[in-house]
């Protein structure tokens, strides 16, 4: 070579091409991955509405028997009837009080003894609907009253409702936590999985990255970035798909409950929340499973 003749200039390494392809597109751990967020997501839109359906109706039931009473006359006749009657509206704390008529205690009955059931010829009590106002009345007070003017009276202000109700509705609520904790942890399994998997598939790959200067943070975006789309994908299908369920069946919705609670907006708006959700549980999955198969990769 002559002493004109330009000398060729020293190699350096070049920086990897940030969108350089590490992974295949395919396979069956992305499917996976997207069939496992689609899955879970529509199971965790069903699991929070009803949960969260269950806990509302208990609290407007909670409400309901919190603002009435019962009063439950033995052995009724007119003359006691009137004088539990006008105890009830010179009592404070009763805003109102109506004696139900025999066709509406008819019906209260109807369900254990049939229609038509004839009632004349059964010692039924007489039952005083009672509206209650602010905190109610003295209940001691109020019993003391009504059995000095029917002996037999019986005031029943639901507080043995109310305890069961709402343990009933706690237990609900509880049950549909412990569901979507255990779906997120079944959809972040399934995801690390695929991610583990496909990691191994392509090990050789890795190595000749890692040989040529890439690091394993560059790695790691290259295998999490597709599973965090599929997963996103995928939960986003699932969750609009529970969606589109249950605002299709309005009527059987409301006669189970299901149906969400007026301070959490539309049922879509929801659904988008539950699909971002599923994306960010796949995201944290595949970047826990990807860095430390690549800890244990020689």
């Amino acid at each position: 070579m002559s002493e004109g003749s330009p000398q060729p200039a020293a190699s350096t390494p070049q920086p990897l091409p940030q969108r350089l392809r590490l992974v295949p597109g395919g396979g069956w751990g992305a499917a996976l991955a997207t069939l496992a967020a689609a899955g879970m997501a529509f199971l965790a839109m069903l699991s929070l509405v009803a949960g969260l359906a269950a806990a509302d109706l208990a609290a407007t039931w909670q409400r309901d028997l919190q603002g009435s009473a019962t009063v439950r006359l033995s052995a009724p006749d007119a003359t006691s009837l009137d004088r539990v009657m006008d105890v009830l509206r010179r009592t404070d704390g009763v805003a109102a009080a109506r004696a139900l008529a025999a066709e509406d205690q008819a019906a209260l009955l109807a369900p254990w003894l049939g229609e038509g059931a004839a009632l004349s010829d059964l010692p039924i009590p007489q039952l005083i609907d009672v509206t209650l106002a602010g905190t109610g009345p003295d209940v001691d007070r109020l019993a003391a009253a009504l059995e000095a003017a029917s002996p037999g009276t019986v005031y029943d202000d639901h507080g043995a409702w109310r305890g069961p109700l709402l343990e009933a509705a706690a237990a609900i609520r509880n049950l549909a936590i412990a569901a979507v904790a255990l779906i997120a942890g079944a959809a972040a399994g399934i995801t690390a999985l695929a991610a583990r998997a496909s990691l191994a598939g392509n090990a050789e790959i890795v190595r000749v990255v890692r040989l040529i200067g890439g690091r394993d943070s560059f790695i790691v975006r290259a295998f999490v970035r597709p599973l965090v789309w599929r997963t996103g994908l995928g939960a986003g299908a699932g969750a609009i798909l529970g969606a589109v369920v249950l605002a299709a069946l309005p009527e059987a919705g409301a006669a189970l409950g299901l149906t969400i609670a007026p301070g959490l907006g539309s049922l879509f708006s929801f659904a988008a929340a539950v699909a971002g959700a599923g994306a960010i549980i796949g995201w944290a999955a595949a970047q826990l499973a990807v860095r430390a198969a690549l800890r244990e990769l020689p």
